[in-house]
């Protein structure tokens, strides 16, 4: 009896021990598989999925988040892949389409098949999406990629390799040639020679890269080419302020360019140039006077006349510049101009001319009507003074002195 209650006991410690292992393992599992938390689903499509099977992580921004629940061939030929992601992370997963060619806005998440190591399995991992963007809907594929995988790393690794190395096997493959080889010698001489010319010679080159006196020369130039290109700055704002000024203010400018003055103008001129066309029109086709001076004889007469009349005047100025002729003699010869220069000096000095002389002076200037006396009336023809005692005379004839 005893034994069968040992044994009885036993048998409960071991299932009581075997129920709590496993439901320590039920959580364990549960709670990395996320088993009892509530989640959504979403959709990718992949040309090729690596080894992803059903079970895989499913993580976001490197944190498990959900795993894996059907690898399925779509009706094209790709791969179906649906997975679960709780709903804390689902928050994450945001973007949207923009187009009917499978083209997403920029930021949105990202799909792609990655492993846990080099040999590892596989996984799903997802890109967390711009916070401005809506949460995604999961009706709607995910944009999926390789770019996590590493072994699709590695793959376009290697496939870069290659054509780096295939890329430098056609670029030494002419060194193969020995003439190339000796042109290229020749060009590297030529070159050594030349930098040795730069350094040690005496050129203009030379002098521009070791000369003060150059290289403050190119100083002062591109002073002058920095304040010019100022200069023409300013004189563009000027021109810039002008047409401002124009645009907004209320002058003549303004009228005539945004006003009906301007309309006006340009009307008028059009006018005034149709009628100047029809003028012109008018002087080729008919037979007036303008049409025959420029078609006709008449302007060829009058071209003749004026010919004979420049040749008679540079006739008449060779005659004058010689002396000959009255105009010519006065002009060239001096003793004709010392017979005048005697001649005036002779009419200076006579007494009656001068006489003559004062006394038109004096009858034009504005004077008071004065009585003379006969003494007075003697000397006013010549203009010599009376003599003192002049008065007497008036005096004698009992006669009084005006006031």
């Amino acid at each position: 009896m005893k034994a069968n209650q040992k044994t009885q006991l036993r048998v409960g410690l071991f299932v009581t021990v075997a129920l709590g292992i496993t439901a320590t393992l039920a959580f364990v599992v549960g709670a990395q598989q996320n088993l009892f938390t509530r989640k959504t689903e979403f959709v990718a499509i992949f040309d090729t999925v690596d080894g992803l099977r059903p079970g895989s992580v499913v993580t976001v921004a490197g944190v498990n988040v959900g795993s894996v629940s059907s690898v399925e061939f779509a009706e094209d030929g790709r791969i179906e892949v649906r997975f679960d992601v709780i709903n804390d992370a689902a928050a994450l997963i945001r973007g949207r389409r923009v187009g009917t060619e499978g083209e997403f806005e920029a930021g949105s998440s990202v799909v792609s098949i990655g492993s846990k190591g080099m040999l590892g399995d596989k996984l799903m991992q997802i890109t967390v999406g711009r916070r401005t963007l809506p949460t995604w809907d999961p009706a709607e594929p995910l944009p999926a990629s390789t770019s996590g995988d590493l072994m699709a790393l590695a793959g376009s690794a290697m496939t870069e390799v290659q054509g780096t190395a295939e890329n430098l096997r056609l670029a030494t493959d002419p060194f193969r040639d020995q003439a190339f080889s000796h042109d290229v010698t020749r060009i590297a001489a030529n070159l050594a020679r030349v930098t040795d010319m730069l350094a040690n010679g005496d050129g203009a080159i030379q002098h521009l890269m070791t000369d003060e006196g150059t290289a403050a020369e190119i100083d002062a130039t591109l002073g002058n080419l920095r304040a010019t290109s100022d200069e023409f700055a300013r004189t563009a704002r000027s021109l810039r302020r002008v047409a401002e000024e124009v645009e907004r203010g209320d002058g003549s400018a303004h009228a005539l360019i945004y006003g009906d003055e301007g309309r006006e103008a340009m009307v008028n001129i059009g006018r005034a140039t149709g009628e100047v066309a029809t003028l012109l029109e008018d002087v080729r086709t008919n037979d007036g006077t303008v049409h025959g001076f420029l078609y006709g004889d008449t302007g060829q007469e009058l071209l003749a006349n004026l010919t004979r009349a420049s040749d008679d005047l540079a006739s008449i100025t060779a005659d004058v510049r010689a002396g000959r002729g009255t105009i010519g003699g006065l002009l060239q010869d001096p003793s004709i101009y010392e017979d005048v220069k005697r001649l005036v000096g002779d009419l200076e000095r006579n007494e009656i001319l001068r006489a003559l002389v004062r006394y038109s002076v004096r009858r034009d200037e504005a004077r008071r009507p004065v009585r003379a006396t006969p003494l007075e009336s003697e000397y006013e023809f010549t203009g010599d003074p009376p003599p003192a005692d002049s008065a007497a005379p008036a005096a004698a004839g009992g006669g009084e002195a005006a006031p």
